[in-house]
């Protein structure tokens, strides 16, 4: 079902009997999780009510189908970006939380793949925001960088044409989110709010790599695009080191990493080791910055072809990203395909116009 197709049913189903039945130990079925996101996300929920339903569902862990009746309302009320004739499109969002001060590597991969995927009509609608946890959240490093935050769908539309790259500002999509707000800023922790923005793409990209910051989320994530429609999506946890004591949302050269991949109905998860791949080991150390300026250096060398862990944890991703949009048979042809781009300049390029294309026009910053 996607967003065109989805409508709330009539129903005489209220807020209070939901949380009765989530005070009593149950779940809520796909249905219900929508009729309940779609009170909440038309401004009708008392902030009380939403509160508690939120704090009882992140006790447990949502379920796979409250993700995805949430999902489907967040999707049904997203400000929609126009994707141009014969293009498909990905997205490398991730649902952040991971508090691991990484440059911002999906960013940099975005661009990379961007660079690969264009001439074979894929293009990256990169779903973002600013970060809570981390230094440098995708919005910020791309405005150090160079690039005007876009709201306007026509400007993001021409940035996949010509481009092949946009990135949607995720508040500028999501004007039903508003209804949320306080009551998430009151509790202060994470909710399922967190896992429907990388879920929820503006531009409906029909496949993804989605990084995530629990092992426990892959699967289940994983499932719920699978519901979704999606039919490619490669969903990852990186771990900061061999013994495994701590993650984060990228493929990870420091140590191994959990790769959960939904092809068609089919979902599988392994552990991957880029050492198998030929990238050597780094230290997570090598991969953290302190503020968006040093991120948008790090992501500038790496474009610049300077060699190094930044390097390889970039052409890891973009690797990754190449696989889901069907542009890579392997891991070894993405790493290719994405060394190529760097070497050529072709990335660099791409940052390039993408600058030039959103400073051409000031009218619609985000």
């Amino acid at each position: 079902m996607n967003r065109s197709q989805f409508a709330i049913r009539n129903s005489k189903i209220t807020m209070h009997s939901l949380l009765t039945q989530l005070v009593a130990g149950r779940t809520l079925t796909a249905q219900q999780a929508a009729e309940v996101f779609e009170q909440i996300m038309s401004g009708s929920a008392e902030p009380t009510q939403t509160a508690a339903l939120l704090a009882m569902m992140q006790m447990r862990g949502p379920t796979v189908d409250e993700i995805v009746g949430a999902a489907r309302v967040m999707r049904s009320k997203v400000a929609a970006v126009a994707v141009p004739t014969g293009l498909r499109v990905i997205d490398t969002c991730g649902t952040g939380g991971d508090h691991t001060p990484t440059f911002n590597i999906s960013t940099a991969a975005a661009i990379v793949v961007a660079a690969v995927a264009r001439p074979r009509g894929v293009a990256v609608a990169k779903h973002g925001n600013k970060t809570v946890t981390r230094t440098s959240g995708s919005s910020q490093g791309l405005e150090a960088l160079g690039v005007r935050l876009v709201s306007e769908p026509a400007m993001l539309t021409r940035c996949l044409d010509e481009v092949g790259i946009c990135f949607c500002y995720a508040p500028a999509h999501h004007p039903a989110m508003k209804y949320a707000a306080a009551v998430r800023a009151e509790l202060g922790f994470r909710t399922i709010f967190n896992l429907l923005g990388p879920l929820s793409n503006p531009a409906a990209a029909v496949a993804q790599l989605l990084g995530v910051a629990q092992t426990d989320l892959t699967e289940r994530l994983a499932r719920a695009l699978r519901d979704l429609g999606c039919r490619h999506a490669i969903l990852v946890h990186g771990y900061c080191d061999d013994q495994r004591t701590a993650g984060f949302c990228e493929l990870s050269i420091c140590g191994p990493t959990r790769v959960t991949e939904l092809v068609g109905e089919n979902i599988d998860t392994a552990e991957l080791d880029a050492n198998d791949l030929g990238l050597p080991r780094a230290k997570l150390e090598s991969l953290l910055v302190k503020d968006p300026a040093q991120s948008a250096a790090v992501i500038q060398e790496v474009l610049s072809g300077e060699t190094g862990p930044a390097r390889d944890v970039v052409l890891l991703n973009a690797a990754a990203a190449l696989r889901v949009a069907d542009l890579a048979a392997d891991w070894s042809e993405g790493l290719q395909l994405a060394a190529a781009a760097i070497d050529r300049g072709d990335a660099r390029q791409v940052l390039a116009k993408l600058i030039a294309v959103t400073q051409a026009d000031g009218k619609g910053s985000a």
